[in-house]
């Protein structure tokens, strides 16, 4: 008979390596507290993240649109902008950092659209800390998909930026909780070729230019527990964002609200 156990971690395997394959979403979370680790410590994470839309969602081509049609055409690009920039989704998290002298931390993070080098220094406040971050993305939008010819999906959009986090936080003595919350902005410059939908079909057209600059300003709620060297991670984040670019040469513009919750077990040494 096969174990119980067995099944759960089969099931906990097939998600993660799912969304490590088609994870893409744009708001990677933090999920470290304001206090920073002790110099020389260490902690590696890992766990799940999404971003779900709650204003400002773009609807999908109407069936029958005429590829002349302007409404449609502004449609399909608005949603094509969000797609590289606002990315919705779900997608993997993977973190590695180590703790510094002088209250510093540095750390790398991986969340399937980003790589993430930050850095960041921690003011002690009594039993709270105020952390001031500095992070630098190289993003991966997309790939141009399988497939070739006029039909192929996907998109090849590649670009960078940079995003500046301000906890302040909260932990108990022994360090068996730990809460933060804090403003967090970010801009990221994008650009390559995307695939627009043709009009009237289910699948897209040739791959056209694109560009994008995309402004997000969130605020982020967390909240850890656990025992010694094992936590677990828990952080929601509310993002606004705008973004502005170019598709196909025509200009195009977007402002979309999300909520983003995320989750992880670290281990420190």
């Amino acid at each position: 008979m096969r174990r119980p156990g067995h099944t759960v971690i089969r099931r906990w395997g097939a998600a993660l390596l799912a969304a490590a394959c088609a994870g893409c979403h744009g708001s990677g979370p933090l999920l470290h507290p304001a206090h920073v680790l002790l110099p020389g410590k260490v902690s590696f994470g890992a766990g799940l993240s999404g971003d779900m839309i709650v204003a400002g969602a773009t609807a999908p081509p109407e069936a029958g649109a005429s590829a002349g049609d302007p409404a449609a055409a502004e449609l399909a690009a608005q949603r094509k902008l969000s797609e590289i920039t606002v990315s919705p989704g779900v997608a993997p998290w993977a973190s590695a950092r180590v703790g510094i002298e002088g209250g510093n931390e540095a750390g790398l993070t991986y969340t399937g659209r980003a790589l993430r080098l930050d850095g960041r220094h921690a003011f002690p406040l009594g039993e709270a800390a105020l952390s001031i971050g500095l992070g630098a993305s190289a993003l991966f939008a997309g790939g141009p998909g399988p497939g070739a010819g006029p039909t192929a999906e996907g998109s090849d959009v590649y670009g960078a930026g940079i995003d500046v986090p301000v906890l302040l936080g909260f932990r108990s003595d022994a360090d068996l909780y730990a809460v933060w919350f804090g403003p967090r902005l970010g801009l990221e410059l994008l650009g390559g070729e995307v695939r627009l939908p043709a009009a009237g079909a289910a699948t897209g057209g040739p791959l056209v230019d694109a560009s994008g600059q995309h402004l997000r300003l969130g605020f982020v709620l967390g909240v850890r527990a656990g025992f010694r060297h094992v936590h677990v991670a828990l952080e929601a984040t509310a993002t606004y964002h705008h973004a502005a670019g170019e598709i196909a040469g025509a200009p195009v513009v977007l402002d979309q609200g999300t909520v983003a919750p995320g989750g992880g077990l670290t281990v420190t040494f």
